[in-house]
């Protein structure tokens, strides 16, 4: 019918005109080929600042217009129908459980004329209690991704949902062995709709796969006390805390719920804090924010745990081992046991290791001190990640047998992140029906016969159970932009059940959750979570640990004394690359090393230089058959010594932004992980040979100075020091000489206050400050060129100490029994200086904010007046 709108043409009008579309497309690219926009004679990423997410696809007013065919153009017209709950200029907020990862984080949505525009924590959650991570800020932009796919397709081309699903009905109906590969489903709803679709298909078996896998963990704790769970860790109940290798305040299990639990006990108005002792080998986010680090190698790990387990087991009269004398950093094995042991109870140990072994010693030392059932609950667990590995190597066998007729991959992207990726290629293949519900092509999608892409979770019914008894519940907060749907919708409709998704969540929690009608259906939706009354906590009793454990954590040891060992990590933005198509996490600086848009093979300054390798300097690193060619090396303090490390997520092949055109954008290194004793390993000393090219390459850093440089920008006092003198710390009072006349501040005076103690570095509030205010995102190569526009910056400083551990150092507060750190003023580059130990690297983090209510540099430059300072402090923005 004709369109006689005299303000705006119909958006199927629109799309159907030449003229149009040639005008968009200009706009879009001033008529060159994108690709050519975006890359220089180098074949380098560049672009206008302002057009770099446009350029990439990521079109929020695009991708929202095709959400909704009666929203107008975009011209100055009020609504003519208001649609309700919609006032322009008034933002809606919507509770909701993020989706970005298996955490299931209570979030709240805020929507502007019914498009969400900004993610924020759901403060009324007492386990997430307000908290985001940077990925979860992130997953915003993932809604406006033009590059998820717009329909179903069936081989590469797109087709209908009625097509495909008749296709996979009649494939699904014939089939003699089916199976649904899927990463962590915390859903009980869609646990069900699984349950339901496998008694349709009994041939059905669900494997569990996941990227960077807790299996040893869910093992040690089945043999050690019956239980195959990731138990629930108080962090906020325990005086002394523990870890070795496990990143809780950056990446491990549950980042956000644990960081707001360990920064309750880090507060100095309570005059008491809880300690932390942290051992690992790669310099990590919690690591950094321990009171003592000790640098050790990843063999070292297991007879570091025993060691500690014979002092405390000494102490309370359980049986002991025979250890070697183990060459750790100052007396760090009997301070860490003295530190435990009075605490008993009211500590906690934990552990980030692959070894079941070590998780099993783990497990001992928790149970000699009494936390199980106090600060380690094995009855209210964690569902937050699960996985099988030993079951997911039995599926990639049984493929390449033959046995397997038809496969889903529901969540996960194994042809991606599976250790040897040519073989589970080539066994997929010889799978009739192969159907992927990712909701763009990856590397298992694009071998994948049909692709029923799945909604981004802002566009979904769905609900989350995290954690035992805590459920939340997941809402859209905009309809499908494509023509997609939910993963949930077509197993229902595969297994011939024609109730839609909302239906089926809303009869399951009413009959299974809430025990409830309507009334309690709406304050759940509300409220975005419910709590189901917790189960009884109860103490237990490890089983008693066996001298084959013992012996396999000193063999390891003994064994690796002199080897170069490579442990892998994952980074806070990209992870396990899930989201690395997402440049507002490209470009999110690595709180560590500051790099954005690579990863890197990082090591330490004597291990560097036994290599004579250096910042720069472009390496072939060899692990067994394992080569990975044009790696870049950084050298970092910190980085235990004989130890190299190297982050997953990257080398991708799929995605503009992720894999950089197809150039490559990083290595992946996923490649290098191992299979052993039933789990996945991160960490190796196998045949590592590290060989120096004649390439050059310089990493995209947004801070390159590591020192304050004897400036007084950090101050620091003890917990004693500020008991006794709640000023400490702030004595000396620099003068700092500013180019500007300073502002009279006359009754109100705005400004921002950062507790120190809680923040953890995370660069959490660097993306949210993006999605928040529209910051652009410019590339690697404006970020060598010094031009990033984050309007957060979180600055990262060294300072070191003596290899004799008391050069340059000034005991920590809080820590006695001779726990030392390095003082600010004997702060120095970590290039210069022969004395100092560069394992032993404390960190201080220092947030530089937008200066929005200070001086703001626009103010003294901006020709028109346009931004003034107001009397109470503020940069004002005023436009005509």
């Amino acid at each position: 019918m004709e369109n006689k709108n005299k303000y705006w043409k119909g958006l199927e009008e629109l799309n159907n005109d030449p003229k149009f579309v040639a005008s968009k497309k200009n706009e879009f690219t001033q008529g060159i080929p994108l690709e050519e926009v975006l890359t220089d004679s180098d074949g380098e990423m560049q672009s206008n600042r302002r057009d770099f997410l446009k350029y990439f696809g990521f079109s929020i007013s695009a991708v929202a217009l095709a959400a909704c065919n009666n929203t107008p153009v975009k011209n100055a017209i009020p609504y003519v129908v208001k649609p309700e709950n919609i006032t322009p200029g008034i933002p809606n907020w919507y509770a909701t459980t993020c989706g970005a990862c298996a955490t299931g984080c209570s979030i709240l949505v805020k929507t502007r004329e019914g498009r969400p525009v900004k993610i924020e924590g759901n403060a009324e959650s007492p386990v997430f209690k307000g908290g985001v991570c940077a990925t979860g800020h992130a997953s915003l932009l993932d809604l406006y991704d033009n590059e998820r796919l717009r329909a179903p397709r069936k081989d590469a081309n797109e087709a209908t949902w009625a097509s495909v699903d008749a296709d996979i009905m009649k494939a699904l109906s014939a089939a003699k062995n089916i199976r649904i590969v899927s990463g962590t489903i915390t859903s009980p709803s869609t646990k069900k709709i699984i349950a339901e679709f496998t008694a349709k298909y009994p041939t059905t078996k669900t494997v569990g796969y996941e990227a960077v896998s807790y299996a040893a963990l869910i093992e040690a704790n089945k043999r050690a006390f019956g239980k195959a769970v990731v138990p629930s860790y108080s962090f906020d109940k325990a005086k002394v805390i523990v870890s070795f290798g496990a990143d809780f305040l950056g990446t491990w299990i549950s980042p956000v719920e644990f960081t707001k639990a360990w920064a309750k006990n880090r507060k100095a108005e309570n005059k008491k804090m809880s300690r932390h002792l942290h051992f690992e080998s790669n310099l990590s986010l919690t690591g950094s924010n321990a009171d003592y680090r000790f640098p050790i190698k990843p063999s070292s790990e297991g007879a570091a745990l025993l060691a500690i387990y014979n002092k405390i087991a000494a102490s309370v009269g359980a049986p002991t081992f025979s250890i070697p004398t183990l060459e750790l950093a100052l007396n760090s094995i009997e301070l860490t046991a003295k530190e435990l042991l009075a605490a008993k109870g009211e500590s906690l140990v934990v552990s980030g290791s692959s070894n079941v072994d070590n998780q099993l010693l783990v497990a001992a030392i928790n149970s000699l001190l009494g936390n199980i059932g106090t600060t380690i609950d094995l009855d209210n667990y964690s569902n937050q990640v699960s996985g099988d590995d030993a079951a997911f190597e039995a599926f990639v066998a049984e493929m390449e047998s033959g046995a397997v007729d038809t496969v889903i991959f529901y969540n996960t992207n194994p042809a991606y992140s599976y250790y040897n990726a040519e073989r589970f290629k080539n066994a997929l293949k010889k799978v009739g029906t192969r159907i992927s519900t990712n909701s763009a092509t990856d590397e298992t999608g694009e071998l994948c016969n049909y692709q029923t892409p799945d909604n981004h979770y802002l566009e979904s019914w769905n609900d989350a159970e995290p954690k035992l008894g805590y459920f939340g519940l997941t809402q859209p907060t905009i309809t499908n932009v494509f023509d997609t749907r939910q993963a949930q919708a077509s197993l229902l409709k595969w297994t011939g059940n024609s109730t839609d998704v909302y239906a089926y969540v809303k009869n399951y929690w009413q009959s299974n959750i809430l025990m409830a009608g309507e009334e309690a259906w709406n304050k759940a939706l509300h409220d975005g979570f419910y709590i189901a009354a917790p189960k009884a906590v109860s103490a237990a009793t490890a089983v008693a640990l066996t001298s084959d454990i013992a012996n396999r954590a000193t063999v390891n040891y003994t064994t690796n004394l002199k080897n170069t060992e490579l442990k892998l990590y994952t980074k806070i933005g990209i992870g396990d690359g899930t989201h690395a198509n997402n440049p507002w996490l490209q470009e999110l600086p690595d709180p560590i090393s500051k790099v954005c848009w690579d990863n890197y093979l990082t090591i330490g300054k004597v291990t560097a230089d036994t290599f004579n390798v250096k910042d720069g300097d472009v390496v072939t690193l060899t692990v067994g058959k394992t080569v990975i060619e044009g790696l870049p090396i950084l050298v970092q303090p910190g980085q235990a010594n004989s130890t190299v490390g190297l982050a997953v997520g990257y080398g991708k092949s799929n995605g503009k932004v992720a894999s950089n055109f197809g150039k490559g954008l990083g290595k992946n290194a996923f490649g290098l992980v191992g299979f052993n004793n039933g789990t996945y390993t991160y960490s190796t000393s196998s045949g590592i040979t590290i060989a120096k090219t004649d390439d050059g390459y310089q990493l995209p850093q947004t801070q390159t100075h590591h020192t304050i440089e004897g400036r007084s920008l950090l101050r620091e006092a003890s917990l004693n020091e500020y008991i006794k003198n709640p000023s400490a710390g702030n004595n000396d009072h620099a003068h700092i000489i500013s180019l500007w006349e300073e502002h009279d501040s006359k009754g109100h005076k705005w400004g921002m206050a950062i507790d120190m103690n809680a923040c953890t570095g995370c660069g959490a509030c660097v993306v949210s400050c993006s999605a928040e205010n529209n910051v652009p995102v410019v590339g690697r190569k404006e970020i060598l060129n010094g031009r990033e526009m984050h309007w957060i910056r979180i600055d990262r400083y060294y300072s070191f100490k003596g290899k004799d551990g008391k050069k340059a150092t000034r005991e920590k507060s809080g820590l006695a029994n001779g726990f030392l750190m390095p003082k600010e003023e004997d702060a120095i580059d970590y290039g210069k200086g022969s004395t100092m130990d560069f394992e032993n690297v404390s960190v201080t983090y220092q947030p530089m904010m937008c200066q929005h209510c200070g001086h703001a540099p626009c103010e003294t430059v901006c020709p028109v007046l346009a931004t003034v300072h107001s009397s109470e402090g503020l940069n004002q923005m005023t436009y005509n």
